[in-house]
């Protein structure tokens, strides 16, 4: 009795018990829910394979495969072409260095031919040949002549040379064009000869020979104009060509 009594000291009559129902709110859970589902989704797809098959890929490696295939093709037969064509520049080069000593070789003959027929009114140069005397008037002469002629020869040794190249440690051969210059210098002298032997007394006798020889010099200028040019050309396509 003691003990309910001094229960009904804590509980009068009008003790409730009351229940605190918690809510939960399940909209906030499915959203936590979806926004998971979303990211492992995303995780998903970021480590997907890189190896998917792409139709554009696949096309572009085909024309890859094509052009290469093309390029194998084209290689025997390019390698031969290419090869024919070095072998044709250096026998076309060689040709038309070959032109240019043998215009030489034309002028020198030519100049040398007329100075042997024109040298009858100052002397007989195979007698003097076979005698070894010169009369005063036939040494200028012969002189003239023979100056022309290692003029000539040294043109055509210097016209089949070329010139040495160095880049670094490479050295090579080119052709520049030699022999241009002995072209110019046979026509203008003979021009100028043309002009300028009319001023030349013809005594003494030397003087009389020297005359001559300028004279007949002179008068080839426009045979030699002709040779000379085609020089100058085969010399400026070695130059600029070869």
């Amino acid at each position: 009795m003691r003990h309910r009594k001094n229960i009904s000291d804590f509980f009068d009559d009008d003790f409730e018990v009351v229940y605190d129902e918690t809510k939960t709110d399940w909209a906030d859970t499915d959203e936590i829910i979806t926004k998971n589902r979303r990211n492992d989704q995303d995780r998903t797809d970021s480590f997907a394979p890189l190896n998917e098959y792409d139709p554009e890929d696949n096309k572009r490696t085909d024309i890859r495969d094509s052009r290469r295939q093309k390029r194998r093709r084209l290689v025997p037969l390019a390698a031969p072409i290419q090869k024919g064509g070095r072998v044709l520049s250096r026998v076309t080069a060689a040709a038309i260095r070959s032109l240019t000593a043998a215009l030489i070789l034309a002028v020198a003959i030519y100049v040398t031919y007329t100075f042997w027929r024109a040298s009858a009114p100052y002397g007989d140069i195979a007698e003097a040949f076979n005698t070894r005397q010169l009369s005063p008037s036939l040494a200028p002469y012969v002189c003239i002549m023979a100056i022309f002629l290692l003029f000539e020869f040294i043109s055509l040794l210097w016209s089949m040379t070329k010139v040495r190249v160095r880049d670094g440690r490479d050295t090579w051969k080119e052709d520049t064009g030699r022999g241009l210059f002995s072209f110019l210098l046979v026509f203008l002298s003979s021009y100028l000869s043309f002009l300028l032997y009319r001023f030349l007394p013809e005594s003494p006798e030397f003087l009389y020979g020297l005359k001559g020889a300028l004279e007949v010099y002179g008068s080839m200028h426009n045979a030699l104009f002709g040779l000379c040019a085609a020089g100058v050309v085969s010399c400026l396509i070695r130059r600029y060509f070869s």
